[in-house]
């Protein structure tokens, strides 16, 4: 299915506003999910809207106006009030990089929302005004630590950009799973089949399967990245902004609704160069990038950053079954 850039962007947004957001919030999310589906981050793109209008639907009996519930000169809780997730968490960046602009660190919690989006574009969003951004995020829990069959850690994205002087910032944006659960659901809708060594089946055996590694109740079983040491960095972001942001982990956050807004708890962290050094030390950032580059090597993030920038330059992106399928659903 091709349709035009813009005419995607009004049929998200259509979306949003058909499940009740208010008309910024719904712009804010429709951004979002288009940029992810542009860089064909597919997981985070069009798909998306499937889980945030059912966490914005198990919200409804809570929500309220989205407030800053504590606040000094460099930090800030934001409680989200259930209101459209992505557009809450983009407060939070926001008034992060605001802190930083003031004070040069600039911190924000977020609880009671849902689901950030895709990290990358709200790190990115901070270091495009010239800030150091950090970023880590929460999940309902769907991974398993090494030796266990029962999940006990959300897949816990992390992302970071560096500012740079004449270009885009340089992101980095990954999830300490082996693979993102919405990638799951997607090869289950797809009816395709996971990498190998990323899931485990309902008796712990490994499988390619991404029905057999999702139970009834709609909870998956995957791996943490990079054995032991993914486990450890996973589990050590799960105790941060779970157990101290939003006081839920393990048994008491592990409950019937995979979609429960309570389990998206999110930090985020901006700075200014200038606090850590010398203004020209920046010129050992571009060196670094440059040499590698140099070198043939890749950086993150540049091959969606291209695919992005082609897309917007033709007007015309490509939706696949999937995402056909959601915006049927959502604007019929």
């Amino acid at each position: 299915m091709q349709t035009t850039i813009d005419n995607l962007r009004a049929r998200l947004e259509r979306a949003f506003l058909g499940i009740g957001a208010p008309t910024e919030q719904a712009i804010a999310t429709a951004e979002m999910c288009l940029d992810a589906e542009l860089r064909e981050h597919f997981s985070h793109g069009v798909r998306l809207v499937r889980n945030i209008a059912t966490e914005y639907r198990t919200g409804a009996s809570r929500r309220r106006e989205l407030a800053i519930t504590s606040e000094t000169p460099v930090s800030a809780i934001v409680d989200g009030g259930y209101n459209l997730s992505p557009y809450v968490h983009r407060i939070a960046a926001d008034l992060a990089a605001e802190k930083a602009d003031t004070t040069g660190i600039g911190i924000a919690s977020v609880h009671s929302a849902g689901v950030s989006g895709a990290l990358g574009y709200l790190v990115e969003r901070i270091a495009a005004r010239g800030f150091i951004a950090i970023a880590f995020n929460s999940t309902p829990l769907v991974v398993v630590a090494p030796g266990t069959t029962v999940p006990t850690l959300g897949t816990n994205p992390l992302a970071m950009a560096v500012p740079r002087e004449d270009d885009d910032p340089l992101v980095l944006d990954m999830s300490t799973s082996s693979i993102a659960f919405n990638k799951v659901m997607r090869a289950r809708s797809l009816n395709t089949e996971l990498p190998a060594g990323v899931a485990l089946d309902v008796h712990g055996e490994v499988t390619r399967d991404p029905h057999a590694a999702v139970d009834a109740q709609g909870r998956g079983r995957l791996l943490p990245f990079g054995g032991h040491r993914g486990y450890g960095l996973s589990l050590m972001l799960e105790l941060i902004v779970s157990g101290f942001i939003t006081g839920r982990t393990g048994a008491t956050k592990r409950g019937d609704v995979i979609h429960e807004p309570d389990d998206f708890g999110a930090l985020y962290l901006a700075i200014d160069p200038a606090i850590l050094g010398p203004a020209e030390n920046s010129e050992a950032v571009e060196c670094l990038i440059a040499e590698i580059t140099a070198a043939g090597g890749r950086l993150p993030g540049e091959n969606s950053r291209a695919i992005r920038e082609e897309r917007i330059l033709s007007g015309v992106v490509e939706l696949d079954a999937e995402a056909g399928a959601v915006l049927a659903e959502h604007t019929p």
